[in-house]
């Protein structure tokens, strides 16, 4: 199971280049930007690239995830199993920063802000309210791949790796002896219609 940790873990890199979040006003896309995008200040708005610093910032917590996980992904190559711990610390670690970076992208975030920003009069902070924040498919599997990882880093650190290899081998086992019986009861009713339409048909 040790080396199947590379899996998710990959998996959390790699789905920092799909996309996270949009943003939209009125059914109308505003903003989209991928899990990179947001950590190095690159988002498209309104079909443009916005460069850092021209309305887009670099995320530091974003980048520290992207960082944990890489350290994460480097101990699992260079280590063995004695490196479980850190594994599983970085995934939590990766977990916890990609939460908190992207805090300041939600809609309580951006409403809380345009509140204490003196400038925004009611009308702003009314369009403002009218914002939707949709994340996307790269946030959801980025958070899920590092809570497999940690799992199952938690699971070889605890020693219950081999009880939990077993318990899915039996499962895959009991759901192909599943699908055989299936394919087979199938089989026999495609059969026994057969027969039926051969006898149903007149003999010349």
């Amino acid at each position: 199971m040790w080396k199947w940790i590379r899996i998710p873990k990959g998996i959390a890199l790699l789905a920092f280049l799909l996309p996270w979040m949009t943003v939209s006003c009125s059914n109308q896309k505003l903003v989209e930007a991928s899990g990179f995008g947001l950590a190095f200040g690159r988002v498209a708005a309104m079909g443009q690239a916005a460069e850092a610093g021209d309305g887009a910032s670099l995320n530091l917590w974003l980048i520290l995830a992207i960082i944990a996980i890489i350290g994460g992904l480097a101990l699992l190559f260079l280590r063995g199993r004695e490196a479980a711990k850190l594994v599983l610390g970085t995934s939590a670690v990766a977990l916890a920063l990609i939460l908190i970076g992207t805090w300041r992208y939600s809609k309580d975030a951006i409403l809380a802000e345009a509140a204490n920003n003196r400038s925004n009069g009611d009308i702003d902070r009314a369009a403002l309210a009218m914002i939707e924040v949709n994340w996307e498919i790269g946030y959801w599997l980025a958070l899920l791949s590092l809570i497999a990882a940690a799992a199952l880093a938690w699971l070889v650190m605890s020693g219950r790796e081999a009880d939990a290899e077993a318990k899915m081998r039996s499962l895959a086992t009991d759901a192909s002896d599943a699908a055989k019986a299936a394919a087979a009861k199938t089989n026999e009713a495609i059969d026994a219609a057969k027969n039926r339409k051969d006898d149903e048909q007149p003999k010349g």
